[in-house]
């Protein structure tokens, strides 16, 4: 008995080490899926459904456009994600919204729908250099922005928000990519009017 218990450790221990030392970032739907009741389908994620305008002649796609905004975020952390969710959300996923690098999980999401993004901007960082970009709500929207995801106990922020943070590289050509797809999907980015008295 006491070698079956050894060799069920063992193997435990190897899967979680092929886990953690896979080449491939795992694709987890799981937490925002368990917020709808019925069960959404998962194949609906980065679904064309939500492309709303075409995009005009040579510029990128809208699944290109998703891809690039991706890859940005997985240049700056392999396990970060961004896609569209299965109702339509722009979502982030990794070091979002954050300063606890060290209590993030993977499992969870801020999300906000392409209608409630005021604007998007870039944020350069001279200490760390790891640049980012936000997306503000609309004043019409506030607390637009919100977590989605299995509860961290280590991580005490709020699961609403009036934007999103997440780093990226190159960061104003995202923020740049960012506003394209917002417009794809039938959203206007504006720019952030001056405060007048």
């Amino acid at each position: 008995m006491r070698m079956s218990t050894k060799s069920a450790i063992g193997i435990v221990a190897v899967a979680m080490l092929l886990g953690a030392c896979s080449p491939a970032p795992p694709r987890y739907f799981g937490p925002q899926l368990a917020w709808v009741p019925g069960e959404a389908d998962p194949a609906a994620i980065n679904s064309v459904a939500f492309a709303k305008r075409a995009p005009p002649l040579g510029r990128p796609s809208y699944l290109e456009t998703i891809g690039y905004i991706d890859n940005g975020v997985k240049y700056i952390d392999r396990y970060a994600e961004f896609f569209i969710s299965f109702d339509g959300e722009l979502c982030f996923r990794g070091l979002v919204n954050r300063q606890r690098e060290l209590f993030e999980n993977y499992q969870n999401y801020w999300c906000m729908y392409p209608t409630t993004v005021n604007n998007v901007e870039a944020i350069e960082n001279n200490v760390s250099y790891v640049n980012a970009v936000r997306l503000w709500c609309a004043i019409e929207t506030p607390q637009c922005a919100r977590r989605f995801g299995y509860p961290n106990f280590l991580d005490e922020s709020d699961s609403i928000g009036n934007s999103i943070s997440a780093q990226t590289r190159p960061f104003k050509d995202q923020r740049a990519a960012i506003e394209y797809l917002i417009y794809l999907m039938g959203g206007n980015v504006r720019e952030p009017a001056p405060l007048r008295r």
